[in-house]
Formats: structure tokens, sequence, C-alpha cells
């Protein structure tokens, strides 16, 4: 009987299951990545020369003759392992002899040159001039404008914040009362395909409006010029209602639909619509789960009943009880900041008088009000059309911060917060190189989130072989996407076909 040729070294160690069989674990399984789906991601940037284009923005001080990564290598590196879910610099050092990653940066996979270190990865980042931040700024503008085979008839931008919580003593990081942590606050404007456009670090203690006007005029410039018969619509929640947002859009031909801050005026302007909708409501359901004088006791005690449920019965018990529901929608014409000389009335007050949607959603919990400011030229459509075809459509970008957060982005651990901010273009950089891969793939990934698309398609196993004319990559034969990965594979290739 033939023997085995398999050998124990010190680096293997037998061990036994439960059930007696007998292994033997080790490392010496060859060149394994598992970054197996970092190449898709690799050949979009190749064939949009995302990174290589970027990297011209960018000026090098370095002694050219001592260097070994050039700035390209260097931001597509740092790109790359953002979007396998590694965004710190010292995961470089870990990574830095994967087959994959080599591969994808123009080193040979099995050679001795490896890709940067970890104090690369420093110097390169904290090198970055205020003009490189805002030539980067400029070059993902240019880069959407160049995307577009032909002008759009309109776009429509995001505004929203995100926390950032920090741990150390970071550069303008601030104590914010409301999230009552020490953060950062960055802006961020996507358009309606999710490609994410700006991203500006923040104070933690700023308004959420603050620098919103001046990126906002900046994108109407660059996309007035690029196609001057272009519709641009603004929208943002509450947080983003401004008299000189509004002001500046009208002024400039920018349509808006944002969100309002309750207060009684308001409420008192809609009353009518809010007795509509309670009026259907017992017509359809009856009387409310909670009426009577002893209704709110009984929801609040219900509802903190449901709070300290584990997270899945807690989402399905608030399910239940907004399974009956009633919605009413109505317009009135208002003007904020009247009837007082407060200061804080001052700032609120609308030089004229705008339209205003009234939105009225009574549940088996209550009556919830929303209202919504709208430009003149979105006034004449059906408020229902404003708010669950325009306005709703901007619930989006709280799936983008989520997957902005799923690459790392809520980690801006550096001193300086020049280095932060351009670690905040890096995720920019790395969302939208993302973006541009989900528009290729099938139609049964795209609608996978970001989080599940780093999961189950970027961080996959691989192995890696070279040989004298190619270099082969094996992945698992059970791999559950591996038709759609192949076919991908197929239309991204951009090397010219051998003779």
């Amino acid at each position: 009987m033939a023997k085995s040729t398999a050998q124990v070294t010190d680096r293997q160690v037998d061990f036994a299951l439960a059930n007696g069989q007998r292994a033997t674990a080790g490392f010496d399984g060859g060149d394994i990545s598992g970054f197996g789906g970092a190449v898709l991601l690799a050949l979009i940037d190749d064939v949009h020369q995302f990174t290589a284009t970027a990297a011209k923005y960018l000026k090098d001080n370095r002694d050219q003759s001592r260097i070994k990564h050039s700035l390209e290598q260097l931001l597509r590196q740092a790109i790359l392992l953002t979007g396998l879910g590694y965004p710190d610099g010292v995961d470089w050092n870990y990574f830095d002899a994967d087959p994959v990653l080599k591969m994808c940066l123009g080193w040979d996979p099995d050679g001795d040159q490896n890709a940067a270190s970890q104090a690369s990865n420093s110097r390169f980042k904290s090198a970055r001039s205020p003009r490189d931040i805002l030539r980067l700024f400029s070059h993902n503008i240019n880069f959407y404008i160049a995307k577009h085979d032909k002008a759009p008839k309109e776009i429509e931008l995001d505004l929203d914040g995100s926390s950032i919580e920090a741990h150390g003593r970071q550069q303008f990081i601030a104590f914010n009362g409301h999230y009552e942590m020490n953060m950062y606050l960055p802006l961020f404007v996507k358009d309606a395909d999710n490609y994410l456009l700006a991203s500006v670090l923040r104070p933690g203690n700023v308004s959420d409006t603050d620098g919103a006007l001046s990126v906002l005029k900046i994108l109407k410039k660059r996309f007035r010029r690029a196609w001057p018969d272009v519709k641009i619509l603004v929208r943002g929640d509450a947080a983003f209602h401004s008299p000189e947002i509004m002001d500046w859009c009208e002024q400039n031909n920018v349509e808006f639909v944002l969100a309002l801050k309750s207060d009684n005026a308001l409420n008192v302007a809609s009353k009518q619509f809010d007795v509509a909708a309670e009026r259907e409501f017992s017509e359809q359901f009856g009387e409310p789960w909670f009426g009577g004088r002893t209704g709110s006791k009984e929801k609040h005690a219900l509802l903190r009943e449901i709070s300290a449920q584990p997270k899945l019965d807690r989402k399905a018990a608030y399910a239940i009880l907004d399974e009956r529901q009633v919605r009413k929608t109505g317009k009135f014409q208002h003007r904020a900041g009247e009837g007082g000389n407060d200061k804080k009335r001052l700032e609120r007050r609308w030089k004229r008088e705008r339209t205003v949607v009234s939105v009225a959603r009574v549940t088996d919990k209550g009556l919830k009000r929303r209202y919504l400011a709208v430009s003149d030229g979105l006034a004449p459509c059906h408020p229902d059309f404003i708010y669950s075809e325009i306005y709703s459509a901007r619930g989006r970008h709280e799936l983008l911060i989520r997957g902005l957060k799923s690459l790392g982005a809520a980690r801006l651990s550096n001193h300086e917060a020049l280095t932060n901010q351009f670690q905040l273009l890096i995720y920019q950089m790395t969302h939208n190189l993302f973006q541009l891969l989900i528009e290729v793939l099938p139609e049964t990934l795209q609608r996978l989130s970001l989080e599940t698309i780093i999961r189950e398609v970027i961080r996959i196993p691989v192995q890696v072989k070279v040989s004298t004319r190619r270099i082969w990559l094996r992945w698992t034969s059970s791999y559950k996407f591996q038709s759609a990965i192949l076919m991908l594979i197929k239309r991204l290739n951009v090397l010219p076909k051998a003779a």
C-alpha cells in the first residue's frame, strides 16, 4: 500500500474532533488570498481610470530616485484596502504581501516587491496640502460630469450630515450635546444614483447647514457650466431648512424640497388635514388602540416595554403598531418667523410666503405631522406626489451613510484635521468606485447592500498560481455567484487580446 507523502512540519499541528476524526492544520497551502473580489474593483478602476486620474491632482514632493511606490499605487492601495474593510494604516503591514493586492497594484503576485507599508501610508496621507484636497474635490466633480454620455435632464442633490465619534484629541473635534459625545459632523452631498459628490469634514458642534450653501454654489456653477439647461433639485431634512438656502435656490433657478421643524403656526395651518386623516382612520378601522384619557399613558408604557426588547422583536412590534394607517396630504401658504421679534424668530424669518406641504399620518400610535417647504416650480404638483415621489426618495441617503460606515468611515483617528479630511475623501472615492462597480453588476447583485457586496463578492478567498505566461486565480467551486463574476470579468476586460 502506498504511503502518504504528507510530512508533518513545525508549521503544522495535529488535532482531533469530538467524533474521533483526526486532522492536521498548517499554513502551507501556498498563495491564497482572502481578497479574491478585489480584482473586480481593480478592473472597474482600469476601465474608468479613476485613481490614475485622481493621483495626477496630488503633488509629489518625494525624492523620485528613492521611491518604490508611485502616488497612484499608494492611492489605489488606500482605496482597495478601504473597500476590503481595512481602512486603518496598520493594516497595510498585515497585507503588504497579499498576492491579489500586489497584482492589483501592478506587481508580480510572487515577486519580491510588496505593497506599501504602514509607514508609507502615514507619510502619504500626512503630506497632503489644502491645495491637494481642493483639487481632489474638483476631480470628483469633473469625473462625475465626464462619466455622463449626454447631459442629464435633472440632478437631484441630497444633503445630510453624520456623526463620527472621536476618541482622542483630534483637531476640530467638539462636544455635541444632541449626540452626547465628542465628534465630527461631516457634510455629505449625493445625487439620485447614490454617487457621492462632496464630503466635507466639520467640527462636531456646528450647525447642520454650516458649509452646505458653499458646496451647493460650487456644484451649481460646475453643473450649469457643463450643462446649461440642467434642472437642479435640492433635498434635505429639517436640519437643512435655512432661509439662506431657500433664498439662494430661488435666485439661481434651483428647485428645493426641505423639511420643516413643526411649530404651533404650522400645526394650526394644517389642522384641517389632521382632522381629515383622523376621521378617515376612524371610518376605516374604528377607534385607535390608545384612545380616551388613559390612552397616552398606555401608549408610552407599551413603547417603553417594546424599546427594551431585542432588535428584531422591537422592529416587529413597531410594525404591528403601524399596520393600520391613514395619510392625508395638503398644501397651504406660509411665512415663517412672523408674530414676534425675538432673535431666533428673526433668524428663521422668510422674506416672503412659500408653499408648504402638510403630511398628516394617523396610526394606532396617534397623529404624526410632517411639513415640507417647496420651491415655486414644484408648488403646482400634487402634495402627495411631492412627498411620495420627490422627498421620500432621499431616504436612500441613509443607506449611503450606512454604506460609508461599513467601509470604516466612522473612524477618523488622525490628529491633523487635514489628514482626516483626506481620509474622508478616500472613503468618498472608495464609495464611488463601488457605485461604478454596482452599475455593471447583474441585477440580482445590484440589490445587495454595500456591506453584503463587500462580504460576499469582494472578500472571497482565491488561490493564486503564477506560471510562465499567466496568473491563475482559482475560486472555490461552490461559490454561489461564480457565473455572475466570470461574466463581469469578461465585460470589464480592458487588456488587448493575445494574437
